[in-house]
Parts: structure tokens; C-alpha cells; sequence
């Protein structure tokens, strides 16, 4: 019954998500907008979502033995570091953002130390700050403390 909950309150997030998502401008697949990249991952999740529900409620539970308590808790650090990343990135800018994210994420889900985990968050942060922002002219928040 609790699997069942859980995947219910993924499905209710994940649309929430869906919904916030459309207050960005969707802009067009030649020239995408702010908003082209979220309403994709929303969409995904989703459709993870519903595959999660359809499968909860289609047998007695989800399959599979229930997580160990590492892979829990990797799932709540990977969840609130998104959650931090949303909140942060009006106020701290995207590239600072993507970078915290990106090195957290290294140094707690692998085994990763702290100077391979920067050096690889700022490079995938300059990366994707650079495909996003210049090359598709995707208007990325620089952040209060630069507006």
C-alpha cells in the first residue's frame, strides 16, 4: 500500500511540475524557448510516473526487494539537491547552480573525490551554460546578484 502512495505522490509532483513548467515560454523546435527543456523533462517524468502507478496498482506491489538504507538515502540527497537547484538558480544564476549541483551529486553518488568532482562540475556547468545559453539562445537566469 505504501509503494502504491509513493508512486500516487510522484505522479501529483511530476504534473505539478508539468503545469509550473508552462508559465516559460515554449518558443518553437527551430528556436527553442525557456520553457522547451522543462516541458520536456516533464513530460518524461510523467510518463515515468504513470508507468510507476500502472505497475503498482497492476500487481500487489512494485517489484523488487524494498532499498537499503544507502540507496534511499542517495534517492532523498539526489531528490533535495534538485529541489535546492530549483530554488537557487533565481538568485544564484544558472552556471553556479548547475555547478553545486553537478559536484554534489558526484561526491555523494560516486566515488568521486572533492577536486575530480569540481573540476568535472564546472566543466559540465560551462558546457551546458555555453550549448544552452549561446549556441541555442536559451535566456538562462544569471542570478540576482548579477541583475
Amino acid at each position: 500500500m505504501r509503494q502504491r502512495r509513493v508512486a500516487i505522490a510522484f505522479l501529483l509532483a511530476s504534473a505539478g511540475y508539468l503545469v509550473l513548467s508552462f508559465g516559460f515560454p515554449f518558443g518553437s523546435l527551430a528556436k527553442p524557448g525557456a520553457g522547451f527543456f522543462p516541458v520536456a523533462v516533464g513530460v518524461f517524468l510523467c510518463a515515468a510516473a504513470l508507468t510507476v502507478v500502472v505497475t503498482g496498482f497492476g500487481r500487489a506491489g512494485l517489484a523488487g526487494p524494498p532499498l537499503e538504507r544507502d540507496a534511499r538515502l542517495r534517492v532523498v540527497v539526489t531528490a533535495a539537491a534538485l529541489v535546492g537547484f530549483c530554488l537557487l538558480v533565481p538568485w544564484l544564476g544558472y552556471p553556479i547552480c548547475a555547478a553545486l549541483f553537478v559536484a554534489l551529486l558526484l561526491r555523494r553518488l560516486g566515488a568521486t573525490r572533492w577536486p575530480g568532482a569540481l573540476a568535472t562540475a564546472v566543466l559540465s556547468a560551462a558546457v551546458s551554460y555555453y550549448v544552452f545559453a549561446v549556441l541555442l539562445a536559451v535566456p538562462l537566469p544569471r542570478g540576482a546578484w548579477l541583475d
